[in-house]
């Protein structure tokens, strides 16, 4: 083989072994994602906000049923999803995704009462488009303010609610796992540090 041929062969192969190799490794991953991660693990406010997310809105929802049964938030605060999902048999028909949510956190323990259900919004931007609709939405005596999402989503939802939100309203961040354990942790890293950097250069 031509020196020329075996410089790119070997270029290819650490290029594999750098990019798909050594971060398909959890404890790397977690590693690469610490610069997202941001949380007070002491968090409580007047209310808490779980950001939508897919398959990872569970872990959001067991994160905030937490605290609510700590004393740290008096009520939730959750952004409808009226997209069917499964079949319920005790209802006899399919519910929305949001219907979902909100029984999965009764049955967590959560009252009914506490949980308040916002109006969807739809926008390129998720997150920012989440953080403007709760501020349309969110009462006016809630001064502190907890987001509940998954820990590499942290650093960008709060950016986004910090800007959205009026200044008087205190935003702390909470993540529903440590890194190692978020499901989002097995999604490409390098979108969300794409969608970070996009998020400070426009806003």
């Amino acid at each position: 083989m031509k020196p020329a041929r075996l410089r790119l062969a070997a270029a290819l192969l650490c290029g594999f072994v750098a990019f798909v190799v050594i971060p398909s490794f959890p404890r790397v991953r977690a590693v690469l994602a610490a610069p997202l991660f941001v949380t007070e693990s002491g968090a409580r406010g007047d209310a808490c906000y779980v950001l939508a997310g897919g398959e990872t809105i569970w872990e959001r929802l067991n994160a905030a049923a937490d605290l609510v049964h700590l004393g740290r938030v008096p009520c939730i605060y959750l952004m409808d999803n009226p997209a069917r999902d499964q079949y319920n048999v005790r209802a006899g028909r399919s519910w929305s995704r949001g219907r979902w949510y909100v029984d999965y956190l009764v049955w967590r323990g959560v009252p009914a009462q506490r949980i308040r259900v916002i109006s969807s919004a739809d926008g390129f931007f998720g997150t920012r488009t989440e953080a403007r609709n709760l501020a349309s939405h969110l009462d006016a005596g809630v001064r502190r303010l907890v987001i509940v999402s998954s820990a590499p989503h942290m650093r960008r939802a709060l950016l986004a609610f910090r800007r959205a939100l009026p200044v008087q309203v205190a935003v702390i961040p909470y993540a529903a796992t440590d890194v190692e354990n978020s499901q989002e942790l097995h999604y490409p890293l390098w979108i969300e540090y794409a969608k970070l950097a996009v998020y400070y250069a426009l806003w």
